[in-house]
């Protein structure tokens, strides 16, 4: 039984008044206009008994009076409607005007305070957006330009394409930066909403049931506690989560998504039945760098082409009416012009990078093919080059050892420690120099001693700030020196402590060319890790010769598997120590310069030469253009087969193979 009895009326009253306000616009809007048409009746009232005692002569009727009254009440012209009526209906005029102006102002104010909050509302970033097939970003950080830079370019080929980021950032502040940092978006609607990305409303607003992909990005970078990178992490997962939900279980749209921990990546890869790819930072760059370490200069441009859309990329091209009958691998590479197949997707979903030439190509078979775009991809039934070569060079190349040298400890230190003893030939040595040293970093020491006994690993506590402390590490005796970026508070601050770091490393080997040591001639090979790409031109400047944009490469790569899932288990299958990665080997592997210092050749003979050496090649590294940056440091990818190349042995070849060797 209701106790509302129990209390006042109009107690009870305020308080049915007060729930119907609290409605919202709607129910104050309604009050308002109540409100008004009960002032207007009670002036009617007013006038009509006024008009009874002291009859207006102005009036034809009775009726014209409620029209006098709105007059009255809405225009406040009492002067002219009445200017020859009695005293009476001027005061009841006078008082018409001012409930009318005390309404009316309400009304106006209302409607004005609706107004204001409505274009709030907008500016905050709350609104409904009406996509569909557009890309979805969740979260907004340092990667963020990177990403939709890659993706606006990858929209160029569309005509109308969208971009929707749904963060907890503030909307004007995430588009200001975007203007700021962006100046052309070609074909591309970058649309901001400002609201929690594991919130389901805010993802049905942003429409994630249409997009076309979702990128999850970790509002945790590597270098963090660990602590803050599980919760990082835990968010991710929720998104995912909230996403399927928000697809009521069905079939989602593609995810990509950044997480740290190995064992919460395999949790959101299996998490549901639609495709989810998680990228682990620190695994994928660690492995790049390892291999940086053991190939030719230049192999970083190679990937920086690879993992951006402005450039090549890969893609799984299957043509339209087969493959014409039996075909392998090996006559596969010779039915494609300016492109290149780099391995096979088999129809049970397997990708084989480098596979044996005579593999037979089945109907159900996509070839990865390596492209400048999907539009320059053509397929011949008969081969566009015959090849004459049929012998290469004596390819008795055994592994050479070698001593690298890694400075800073990171989260990416170990992974690379454990990568390059997974490459290296037995003799070599790893030496690691840290400003700290910890008991987890001899734990790892003894792991892999024990695991690769061949190999000299060693870890030394030294002041890398302190030039005769850095000089006394002799870098000049080193084949690699790998510089890594530690961790800061800011990417410029990182990106500062290496450029000093190597600052003082080139120092050191400049003193020693002058003295004219036994080594002066060889520099070691110097690779740098960079957070921010503005910072590349320093970075060549003080005689790097390979160089690594973290936030880029992760960027480029988050972009295109978001266009492409399947390109992360192209990566997966790169990056790791079993089967073929990618190198740059001295043309002499291939071509005999005994009794001539160059040969000029067309590209499809070195082609024909890599397949003798059972390798697949992307391009060449023109050796006098390794500093020239216009001309991509020497670096020509998937020429035309007839292009001829003049070519020196110290030229080299960019191959996907098994070893260095």
């Amino acid at each position: 039984m209701s106790t509302n009895k129990k209390y006042p009326l109009n107690l009870r009253l305020r308080y049915a008044i007060d729930n119907f306000m609290s409605k919202g616009s709607s129910s104050i809007f309604l009050a308002l206009l109540c409100l008004f048409l009960f002032g207007f009746l009670i002036m009617v009232l007013i006038r009509s008994i006024a008009n009874t005692f002291l009859p207006d002569e102005t009036l034809s009727s009775w009726a014209e009076i409620p029209w006098r009254v709105y007059v009255a009440v809405m225009e406040g012209s009492a002067a002219e409607t009445d200017g020859d009526s009695n005293w009476a209906a001027k005061l009841t005029s006078i008082i018409g005007v001012m409930v009318g102006l005390i309404l009316f102002s309400s009304m106006v104010a209302f409607i004005t305070s609706v107004f204001e909050a409505k274009l709030d509302e907008l500016r905050r970033g709350r609104s409904l957006v009406l996509e569909k097939d557009h890309t979805l970003i969740l979260g907004f950080g340092d990667r963020i330009l990177e990403v939709i830079r890659e993706l606006i370019e990858a929209n160029e080929s569309e005509p109308d394409a969208a971009i929707v980021i749904l963060a907890e950032n503030d909307k004007e502040e995430m588009d200001n930066i975007i203007r700021d940092n962006i100046s052309d978006f070609v074909t591309t609607r970058i649309i901001t909403r400002s609201g929690i990305v594991t919130n389901i409303n805010n993802l049905r607003k942003v429409m994630a049931e249409t997009a076309k992909s979702v990128i999850i990005m970790n509002s945790a970078a590597s270098w963090r506690p660990e602590e803050e990178k599980n919760l990082a992490d835990a968010l991710v997962l929720k998104s995912i989560m909230s996403i399927i939900a928000v697809c009521d279980g069905n079939e989602h749209p593609p995810i990509v998504c950044e997480i740290h921990s190995d064992r919460d990546r395999n949790l959101a890869e299996n998490i549901s039945n639609g495709t989810v790819k998680a990228l682990n930072e620190v695994s994928v760059l660690s492995r790049m760098i390892a291999q940086l370490a053991l190939s030719r200069n230049g192999l970083s441009i190679v990937y920086s082409d690879m993992v951006g859309f402005d450039g090549n990329e890969f893609y799984f091209y299957k043509p339209d009416d087969g493959w014409g009958g039996k075909l392998n691998f090996g006559e596969s590479l010779n039915r494609f012009n300016s492109s290149t197949p780099m391995g096979i997707h088999n129809a049970n979903g397997e990708i084989v990078l480098n596979p044996p030439k005579d593999t037979p190509i089945n109907d159900d078979d996509e070839l990865i093919v390596f492209a400048e775009d999907d539009s320059t991809i053509f397929y011949f039934n008969e081969s566009v080059f015959a090849p004459s070569l049929n012998t290469i060079p004596s390819s008795e190349i055994s592994p050479t050892s070698h001593r690298i040298a890694l400075l800073n400890w990171t989260t990416k230190t170990g992974i690379i420690l454990e990568k390059l003893c997974s490459y290296l030939p037995e003799n070599s040595e790893l030496f690691t120099y840290v400003s700290d040293k910890l008991p987890e970093m001899d734990e790892l020491k003894s792991s892999l001693s024990e695991s690769y006994p061949g190999i000299n690993i060693m870890i030394n506590e030294v002041d890398l700030n302190d030039l005769d402390k850095l000089d006394d590490i002799e870098p000049q005796n080193f084949d690699s020196i790998l510089i890594l970026s530690p961790g800061g508070t800011t990417i410029e601050e990182m990106d500062a402590y290496v450029i000093s770091l190597l600052i003082r490393i080139r120092q050191i080997l400049i003193s020693k060319s002058n003295k004219n040591d036994k080594n002066s001639n060889k520099w070691p090979k110097l690779i740098t890790e960079v957070m921010d790409s503005d910072n590349i031109d320093i970075i060549l400047n003080s005689g790097v010769e390979d160089f690594m944009v973290s936030n880029q490469f992760v960027s480029q790569i988050m972009a295109q598997v978001s266009e492409e899932p399947m390109a992360l288990d192209v990566y997966d299958d790169l990056f790791q120590a079993e089967g073929s990665e990618l190198y740059i080997k001295p043309a002499s592997f291939y071509f005999d310069f005994s009794e001539k210092d160059s040969i000029t050749i067309p590209y499809g003979e070195c082609v024909q030469a890599a397949q003798l050496r059972n390798e697949v090649i992307l391009g060449l590294q023109i050796h006098s253009e390794q500093r020239n940056r216009e001309n991509m440091f020497g670096i020509v990818l998937i020429p035309d087969k007839k292009d001829e190349f003049t070519l020196t042995k110290e030229d080299g070849l960019i191959a996907l193979a098994e070893d260095e060797t």
